[in-house]
């Protein structure tokens, strides 16, 4: 459905001639500059990760990790009509996450957990979208803390995974 001369980006190996199956492919409109288009493969991956979590008008969700794929996870969850809070423990990352609209805490303690049950009525949140990249347990553990019980946790991010089982079993956490 592609011909030469046709503006398309593809999650395919960068090469100038790729055979890429065509689930993996979309023809760039025309509106829509090669600079933005650039950013649809990364976003594809934030965006897999919402779809797994099936957030709901209202709820509040946790991204942590506010990297390229943080930022744009938050942004789409907050376009769909989330309560946001990023966690990153770089502090430019969080400011530039502030500039975004995107309400932050700047590390995993449990001063930042209390602001999270602050920020929730003492309830947790929703869920978590774990896009951090570190072998620490850390994320998790401190995710499933943030977690009400019933929520979910999404990982798109790369890190330990060491679960504390008990935590997860007594909330109910849901896991993908």
């Amino acid at each position: 459905e592609f011909k030469i001369g046709d503006r398309v980006v593809s999650n395919g190996p960068h090469a100038e001639i790729v055979s890429v199956s065509k689930n993996l492919c979309a023809k760039i409109p025309n509106n829509v500059s090669y600079e933005k288009a650039s950013f649809s493969v990364v976003a594809s991956i934030g965006l897999q990760g919402i779809r797994l979590a099936s957030p709901t008008f209202g709820e509040t969700f946790l991204v942590s990790g506010l990297g390229l794929i943080g930022l744009m996870t938050a942004q789409l969850l907050k376009a769909n009509g989330c309560n946001v809070i990023g966690l990153d423990p770089d502090k430019e990352k969080c400011k530039l996450a502030k500039s975004f609209g995107i309400d932050t805490i700047d590390s995993d303690s449990d001063s930042s957990l209390n602001y999270i049950f602050n920020k929730t009525n003492g309830i947790g949140v929703d869920g978590v979208i774990v896009a951090a990249s570190t072998s620490s347990n850390e994320p998790i553990k401190f995710a499933a803390n943030a977690c009400r019980k019933r929520g979910r946790i999404i990982l798109v991010g790369v890190v330990g995974l060491n679960f504390e089982r008990n935590l997860f079993y007594k909330k109910e956490i849901n896991f993908q």
